[in-house]
């Protein structure tokens, strides 16, 4: 059996896994998974990665998270050796190109009083 093969029956297993919401055999399962050569086209292939991130989220087990994770980590090496570009934080330091929501754009109504101002919201047109 081929290495993509084995993959995509490990990915069968995981699934089943969590769709019975039953993990005990999952660390072995990670363990047989993390001894296959794999590459960035299996990985494409297969979506292997969706299943054991699933498969990260779902169980409570701290050692399974915890090879799931490095699992995720060692191919997304791969993903970077290979020229893709690393993804970003959404968190930069640039101005978003709408910097207030239209709801808050307010525009002052002059009622001649002094005591107190009231205030509209302004359609952008």
């Amino acid at each position: 059996m081929g290495t993509e093969e084995e993959v995509l029956r490990i990915g069968k297993k995981l699934d089943k896994l969590i769709a019975k919401n039953s993990f005990e055999n999952a660390l072995d399962i990670l363990k047989s998974l993390k001894e296959l050569p794999m590459t960035l086209d299996i990985l494409q292939k297969t979506r292997i990665g969706m299943s054991v991130n699933n498969l990260r989220k779902s169980s409570n087990s701290e050692e399974v998270n915890g090879l799931a994770k490095t699992l995720i980590k060692s191919w997304k090496k791969l993903l970077n050796q290979n020229g893709a570009p690393k993804r970003t934080d959404s968190t930069s330091s640039e101005p978003s190109e709408k910097s207030q929501p239209e709801s808050s754009k307010l525009e002052r109504q002059d009622s001649g009083s002094t005591s107190a101002s009231s205030y509209t919201p302004v359609q952008d047109s």
